[in-house]
């Protein structure tokens, strides 16, 4: 294989493995070309605090094509705050949880570099209190994607995803903290830009523009599974949760608004 073959064969592997297989899931949506250019470029400039604003200024918000459901989702704002904010606690911890399990499933080999390599990503979002948590599981294509290639590949794509997970989801809590009118939610999507300022600081590894849509685009699969966790799986359970929780998890939500008062441990970063 000469080497424009070799160069060619991740995209290649990517577009008619998983692109397919990520777009099946409900509520996909693919990553617009500006989306994708203009945050490679801040990215590649060194600049991540430029990174999280040209992604406020470009992306979507909510990652997902959520169709004849956007109704619901508009109308969500109606229902009280505590009810809204109760339910974003409910997601987040599902997919802390979830991220946890699909760790155990990746080889022996990758969960090591993982486990060593990371430092910084050990200790992440410890102000969200206990509570009910739907059960949710990462898409199989996240565990391909990551596990797929040499140990020093699955590193690369392993920073790149938590890097860039919490630069849109920095722009999700914004966004959410007004939509569904709960402002708490802001100081929680500025320890997101705090995560993903610190984690491109330690470790900022060179990407191609296509890595770097690829990485988009899976967190983007992730987002949709999701959404229809949300729209579709739990829908009444979410919203029993959500409505009863207003009488009989106060003390979890004021456990929240207290830790965000509290400083986001972040890992000191290299000084050269």
């Amino acid at each position: 294989m000469n080497r424009e073959a070799r160069l060619a064969e991740p995209e290649r592997s990517f577009e008619v493995g998983l692109l397919p297989r990520l777009a099946a899931i409900p509520f996909f949506r693919l990553a617009s070309d500006e989306e994708v250019d203009r945050s490679y470029e801040a990215y590649c400039a060194g600049d991540y605090e430029k990174l999280c604003d040209v992604w406020r200024q470009v992306a979507q918000p909510t990652r997902a094509d959520l169709g004849s459901l956007t109704k619901f989702y508009d109308r969500a704002r109606w229902a009280p705050s505590r009810a809204n904010g109760l339910a974003f606690l409910a997601t987040v911890r599902a997919v802390l949880r979830a991220g946890e399990k699909f760790r155990k499933k990746l080889s022996a080999r990758t969960q090591e570099a993982l486990a060593k390599d990371f430092p910084w990503l050990e200790r992440r979002h410890q102000h969200i209190p206990d509570g009910w948590t739907p059960p949710f599981k990462f898409p199989d294509e996240f565990r391909l994607f990551i596990d797929a290639l040499a140990v020093d590949d699955a590193r690369i794509r392993w920073q790149l995803c938590a890097g860039l997970n919490e630069v849109q989801q920095h722009w999700y809590s914004v966004h959410a903290a007004e939509r569904f009118a709960v402002p708490e939610l802001v100081k929680h999507g500025a320890r997101e830009r705090q995560l993903a300022v610190n984690y491109f600081s330690h470790w900022a590894p060179p990407a191609s523009r296509e890595l770097w849509r690829q990485c988009i685009v899976l967190l983007d699969g992730l987002n949709a599974a999701t959404f229809e966790l949300l729209c579709h799986e739990k829908r009444g359970a979410m919203l029993r949760h959500a409505f009863t929780g207003m009488i009989t998890r106060g003390a979890e939500w004021r456990a929240f608004v207290a830790a965000l008062d509290e400083p986001q441990w972040l890992m000191p970063t290299p000084i050269y």
